[in-house]
């Protein structure tokens, strides 16, 4: 926004400038040092006569003042000359050094006067440029140099118009100088002088008087070229838009036809690859095959250098020297690169090639997880078949690894639904894993989550992998039944967790039942009632425990079995008679302990 308002502000300037300028009269009396009234009104134009005609009076006027400093000094210089003929080197320094101020000036008059009379005419292409040795840089910035000299172009006008006004500027400035030193030098009492002092006093106030009407001469100039710059300017688009057309017609349309001619040539090269690969090759062999591998890339690289190839030929038909210089450029700094890189790439090039240390559907472990390696490619793709998804790697992450084939290898301790035992005897059934996490979902509905990697590291127990999982439970009887321990008890036991089991609806699932004596303990006679099911019934785990020990009660409490609790013997040595209350209190204590 505030790019536009000094735009919009810079145009109403330029604007009011023009009118400024053009209501101006041509002659300004009070610009030109000892130019008579006369003259200027007799050199004024009539009101309403044209442009032109006004600006040509106004160039003959200045021309001829410029003639006339010209001549002025070139006489005063003929003077000096004739003077310094025959004088020594140290003699008249004064004077010396006077004429080589009277030779600079009078170049840069004939100069001035020069670019008076050509007008608007540009000779800045007749200017010869000295030849000078250059290094490598310099040349580069040559090469750009066309560039940046075009996005210049844009910005012409109004860097001219910035340039002409610092010069009018900087003139004001040193004409204000030169009116104060005639100022204080016309003030100065030559009566009192002597006649050596009074010369010296003229020949300043001349010195000054010809500095004055130089410099009025160069404003004089710098504003003629601003008003003619502000007379004819262009509009923003009037100056964007040719620019435009001429990029588009030139180097922007070989551009476009570069471009058209690369995608040609790629398009035709990969249809003949095609072609090639869907009638003389299967799928395996594709896939498989090292010779293929080598012949693909191989191809690959040859397209790209005809696609280079044809784009270098467009733009040398076109004859873009920049485009053809910069697409040199650009090859050079590849072919650079590609030396600075060459080990990473060969061993890059062996992975392609899949004659690396990692191999396509070999096994590797990346970040503590086993993966299967399904594509060597620019991404290496990594896929775990326990987990949803893939990760894909760049061909540098793949190459510090190591794979080696797979034989029936466990990928993950899970799949997704299984049902497990954490530490902790924490139950609970997978619900999703990726390469990422694994969530539990355990009971009440709730759910934990872990990292797939720390997942993987635990030790938990997995009641889905296989067909079957079992479950042991431990149950004591009580010593009196030591007679038929090894027979009745085992068989009576055996049959009532069958029978438990079928009447909740677990007949075909039980598929094997052990019960043995395991252990006698310091109280009762502990039996091991192991039952294996099928994986299928998982998700009731806790629920078959129960009905083991329900099975173990119901048979107890048929058969009028006696199920020991633990007990505590104390022994006391004799004493006398309890004499107290007290004392036979904690005598019943003791032996209901």
């Amino acid at each position: 926004m505030r790019s536009c308002t000094l735009l919009f502000i810079t145009l109403l300037y330029l604007t009011a400038s023009v009118s400024v300028a053009q209501d101006q009269s041509p002659t300004d009396s009070s610009l030109l040092e000892g130019q008579t009234a006369t003259e200027t009104n007799a050199q004024t134009p009539p009101i309403g006569s044209e442009p032109e005609d006004e600006e040509t009076i106004l160039q003959a006027i200045r021309l001829k003042e410029l003639s006339n400093i010209i001549e002025r000094k070139t006489q005063e210089q003929t003077e000096l000359r004739v003077l310094l003929e025959g004088a020594d080197e140290d003699e008249l320094v004064q004077e010396r050094s006077t004429l080589t101020n009277l030779n600079r000036d009078i170049a840069k008059l004939a100069t001035t006067f020069e670019i008076v009379a050509l007008g608007s005419a540009n000779t800045s292409l007749l200017t010869a440029e000295d030849d000078a040795p250059t290094d490598w840089r310099e040349d580069m910035i040559e090469i750009l140099d066309p560039l940046v000299q075009s996005l210049k172009s844009v910005t012409k006008r109004p860097r001219q118009l910035a340039e002409l006004r610092d010069a009018i500027f900087v003139a004001e400035s040193k004409l204000e100088v030169a009116g104060d030193a005639l100022d204080e030098l016309r003030t100065v009492d030559t009566d009192k002088l002597t006649d050596a002092a009074r010369e010296r006093v003229a020949t300043l106030f001349i010195k000054w008087e010809d500095q004055q009407e130089q410099l009025n001469q160069e404003k004089l100039i710098s504003q003629s070229q601003l008003e003619r710059l502000t007379a004819d300017q262009e509009s923003f688009f009037d100056g964007v838009l040719p620019a435009t057309r001429a990029f588009l017609l030139g180097r922007g349309l070989t551009l476009v036809v570069a471009f058209i001619a690369a995608v040609i040539a790629w398009g035709a090269m990969r249809l003949l690859w095609w072609s090639y690969t869907t009638r003389f090759t299967t799928k395996e062999m594709r896939r498989n095959k090292t010779w293929f591998r080598l012949l693909s890339y191989s191809y690959y690289l040859l397209n790209t250098l005809v696609t280079l190839v044809i784009v270098i030929i467009v733009l040398y038909v076109r004859e873009d020297l920049l485009l053809l210089a910069l697409a040199i450029l650009v090859i050079f700094g590849a072919a650079l690169s590609f030396r600075q890189f060459l080990p990473q790439y060969v061993r890059e090039a062996r992975l392609l090639l899949n004659l690396g240390s990692v191999r396509e559907d070999e096994r590797v472990v990346y970040n503590g997880l086993p993966w299967q390696v399904m594509s060597l490619n620019l991404h290496t793709v990594l896929r775990n078949p326990a987990l949803d998804g893939v990760i894909r790697l760049p061909l540098d992450a793949i190459s510090s690894l190591v794979s080696r084939p797979v034989k029936n290898n466990l990928w993950f301790p899970s799949n997704r639904g299984d049902y497990v035992i954490l530490p902790g005897d924490l139950f609970g059934q997978v619900k999703t894993q990726t390469p990422d996490l694994v969530e539990i979902s355990v009971r009440g509905g709730m759910s934990i989550t872990y990292t797939t990697a720390e997942f993987y590291a635990i030790n938990l127990i997995n009641l889905s992998r296989d067909k079957t999982f079992g479950i042991a439970v431990t149950f004591g009887f009580d010593y009196a039944l030591q007679d038929i321990s090894l027979t009745e008890l085992p068989a009576a036991l055996e049959q009532e967790v069958r029978k438990v089991f079928e009447d909740a609806g677990y007949k075909k699932d039980l598929k094997g039942l052990i019960v043995e004596l395991a252990t006698a303990n310091s109280s009762s006679l502990d039996f091991l009632v192991f039952a294996t099911l099928d994986s299928k019934v998982a998700k009731d785990f806790y629920k078959f425990t129960r009905l083991i020990q329900q099975s173990c009660v119901a048979v107890s409490n048929e058969k009028g079995w006696t199920i020991p609790f633990p007990q505590l013997t104390v022994h006391q040595p004799e004493t006398e008679e309890p004499s107290s209350l007290n004392d036979i209190q904690d005598d019943v204590l003791l032996a209901k302990v």
